[in-house]
């Protein structure tokens, strides 16, 4: 009797013609066809006939025991002892239970079908091999929710007593659905399952007591877009080794990472093309940590950045000298933290909890803006191993939202070229590092405001380079953020007549000075000014950074290029200045600003050095300790 046959077995006829499948009419006659008419390759050098081995009189097998939830029914083509090689399609069955792996199993031709209920057993010391030596072989473990298919070892419970699954690069088709794989991963294979080069689909699969990995994914393999329900434990090591352009392939939904000896994901890439993510990927929290071993580095095309986005809850530990690298290679990259209040991101050290304990983020100047968010994120423990700070810029812009930097080398962000917070920062937190923070001198008015705190660190302080190309050549302000900025060069101000360099101070700014350095206004003839307007609370301070003796910097130049009706000083302290060939706390060449209840104090010569020309407007004016006189020559 010919009959319809239902979807799975249409479809594994057409994957596989020398299949067959039995269909239960409910009558008992388990009338069948071959779906080719042809006997079937045990793949030994023997022959079963496919419909003889698909009667139930003749096996002796109750079809209702071997039927799966669509009430098809599974007849092994061959087994139940398995040995050598596969070049042809076989189908083994529950109706042949126990199966038994008696000797290595190489698949490299047609396609292997393990039936919904089989008992897979295998002998120490063997494997089952998928297209090992280059043969392209499928693989279909059929197993369902009422029937799941249970492969383990024949001799007990323990890691490692069989080689496990491996799965080679010219394998087509490989699916495992309601697995169960056991006690495998010896003899050097090291994992459950064991994957090269190729995508598998794994839907609930459970992997347990693996000898060093439940699930191995070697040279760019990975899971396929619809593998859900992961479960690995009792691993004698880690659940999941994956290289890092792969760990996105892993499922969060409905998996379980846990129980096992290290819980988390082993990130260590296969060779030197894994290295590098070069797509946007997201790595979701798969209720354990992800483990980089080597270097994560996010290299893309302009047209295709390489952006990793990384959800809530996400925790990533490195190990000493592993970086994150974006845009390392000059690729463009980004980088996208979506923690929340509840489940910050967290980027740390898997060794220690000290200063340096590895390099931290470092982003490069083709790091796409748009695609450089951290929110409600933790970066910890970074600067170490010749990098600086935990989060390292250069020519790049963040959006920080939330963002705390902790146990910082160097400090907790360091800034360079042209390297920014992007409008919209806020909620800036570095504590427990050396310094809060290092940027270039055009760049300080882009550090949040809002929620800022920069204390608790070996040096509460902004450090500012000014070199050549830094200047402030526009009208900006800097905030008082509780921290003093540190002039590590001179602070240069040189704007255009149409956009002067202006700078505007807060209330209670102070603006401490390296030797041998100095703010300069206008002194390579741009525009300028400075609104520096204190309070009696809080007025606004010039000093020494290393020294509060007289001479410890080069104090205030202001030339005649500078806009006097932006140069303001009111509620000031401008002290221990006129060093390292200056004049002056206060030096004027053609400038006449306007100076109120402002103190001149302790400087090396003039309080105020002015030539013929300069004019200053002085009221309440206090001179304090200066060597030469308070105005002069």
């Amino acid at each position: 009797m010919r009959t319809t046959l239902p979807t799975v077995c249409s479809a594994l006829l057409i994957l596989a013609p020398a299949l067959g499948c039995v269909i239960d009419l409910g009558d008992g006659a388990g009338d069948t066809e071959d779906a080719t008419g042809t006997e079937g390759s045990d793949g030994t050098g023997g022959t079963a006939d496919t419909a003889d081995t698909m009667d139930p009189d003749e096996t002796g097998t109750d079809p209702d025991e071997t039927g799966d939830e669509t009430g098809e029914v599974w007849t092994s083509t061959d087994g139940p002892e398995h040995c050598g090689e596969i070049t042809g399609d076989q189908v083994w069955a529950a109706d042949r239970n126990p199966h038994v792996i008696t000797c290595d199993v190489f698949v490299e031709g047609g396609t292997l079908t393990i039936g919904p209920g089989v008992e897979l057993r295998a002998e120490n010391d063997v494997g089952l091999f998928i297209s090992r030596d280059g043969g392209t072989a499928d693989l279909l473990v059929l197993g369902d929710a009422g029937a799941p298919v249970e492969i383990h070892s024949d001799s007990g419970t323990d890691a490692g007593l069989w080689k496990g699954i491996s799965v080679f690069s010219a394998a087509g088709t490989v699916e495992l659905h309601h697995t169960v794989i056991d006690s495998g991963g010896g003899f050097n294979t090291e994992a459950n399952l064991h994957v090269e080069g190729t995508e598998v689909l794994l839907d609930h699969v459970t992997l347990t007591r693996a000898e060093e990995w439940g699930l191995s994914l070697r040279d760019s393999a990975s899971l396929a877009p619809a593998s859900t329900a992961l479960q690995i434990h009792d691993t004698a090591g880690w659940p999941v080794l994956v290289d890092p352009g792969q760990a996105h392939t892993l499922p969060a939904t409905d998996s379980d990472y846990t129980g096992n000896d290290f819980d988390g994901i082993y990130m260590s890439a296969s060779g030197l093309p894994e290295y590098e993510i070069t797509k946007q990927v997201s790595w979701e929290d798969l209720g354990v940590d992800y483990f980089a071993f080597t270097p994560v580095r996010l290299e893309g095309t302009g047209l295709a950045p390489a952006v990793l986005e990384l959800g809530p809850g996400v925790a990533v530990r490195f190990d000493e000298k592993i970086p994150l690298d974006l845009a390392y290679h000059d690729g463009a990259a980004g980088l996208v933290t979506l923690g929340d209040a509840n489940a910050p991101v967290v980027l740390s050290s898997m060794n220690s909890l000290d200063r340096g304990a590895w390099p931290g983020i470092r982003a490069y100047d083709n790091t796409v803006d748009a695609s450089f968010r951290l929110t409600h994120t933790v970066i910890e423990w970074g600067g170490g191993f010749n990098s600086d700070g935990c989060l390292y810029v250069e020519d790049a812009a963040v959006l920080a939202d939330h963002l705390e930097l902790r146990g910082c080398v160097s400090a907790g962000f360091v800034f360079d070229g042209d390297a920014r917070f992007q409008d919209g920062s806020t909620h800036l937190v570095v504590d427990d590092s050396d310094r809060s923070g290092e940027l270039r001198s055009n760049q300080v008015h882009t550090i949040p405001t809002e929620g800022v705190a920069l204390t608790g660190n070996d040096q509460d302080l902004i450090a500012v380079w000014g070199f050549s190309g830094h200047e402030v050549d526009h009208a900006v302000t800097w905030a008082n953020l509780g921290v003093p900025y540190r002039m590590e060069t001179h602070l240069d101000l040189e704007g255009t007549g149409v956009s002067p360099g202006i700078l505007t101070l807060e209330p209670g700014v102070t603006l401490a000075f390296a030797a041998d350095t100095a703010l300069r206004m206008s002194y390579h003839e741009g525009a300028s000014g400075l609104v520096a307007v204190g309070t009696p609370a809080q007025p606004i301070v010039f000093t020494g950074a290393d020294s509060l003796d007289p001479g410890a910097w080069g104090g205030i130049w202001i030339y005649d290029d500078a806009v006097d009706a932006q140069t303001t000083f009111d509620h000031v302290q401008i002290r221990s200045g006129g060093g390292f060939n200056s004049h002056a706390n206060l030096q004027l060449v053609g400038a006449s600003p306007t100076l109120s209840n402002t103190l001149i104090a302790d400087s090396d010569c003039w309080g105020i050095w002015l030539d013929d020309v300069g004019a200053p407007a002085l009221g309440s004016v206090t001179f304090s300790n200066n060597a030469c006189g308070n105005v002069g020559p």
